[in-house]
């Protein structure tokens, strides 16, 4: 997986990598460009988020994309779905589509103070530092309908 790239960019192995997290914590969290602090009170969407299996994410994540970058109807049995709340939701109005990436809309909704922490389940490099903006109504319907 990404950790382990990760680690051989860093010259470490995975094993490396996470006896650093134990002992030199604040020099690993600098490493993966986190600033050393104690992590924000968990909110009700975050527990709702990291409640969720790893399938469940990565579903979750693949409606979002389809429901807010799809430029017409999914196939799928979920695609009728995804397409009455496209249009429901009209992201195409208030989205940037400079970055498709539910996972941006996912830090956006969480808020900004959980995206340092909660974008470490993605390669570095795959992810952009800071979630997307867009109107807290809209993401809160696109993730109560996903969740």
């Amino acid at each position: 997986g990404w950790q382990s790239r990760f680690a051989e960019r860093c010259g470490l192995t995975v094993s490396d990598c996470e006896a650093l997290m134990v002992s030199r914590h604040s020099v690993f969290l600098q490493s993966v460009g986190i600033t050393p602090s104690q992590p924000p009170m968990p909110a009700a969407p975050v527990l709702s988020w990291l409640a969720l299996t790893t399938v469940q994410r990565d579903q979750a994540l693949d409606l979002a994309q389809r429901i807010c970058f799809s430029r017409n109807e999914s196939d799928g049995h979920d695609g009728q779905w995804c397409w009455s709340l496209t249009k429901a939701l009209r992201p195409g109005v208030w989205l940037d589509l400079e970055h498709e990436d539910a996972r941006l809309l996912l830090g956006a909704w969480l808020g900004p103070e959980y995206w340092p922490r909660l974008r470490l389940a993605w390669a570095p490099d795959e992810v952009a530092d800071s979630p997307c903006s867009a109107p807290e109504n809209k993401l809160q319907t696109l993730w109560q309908a996903v969740l």
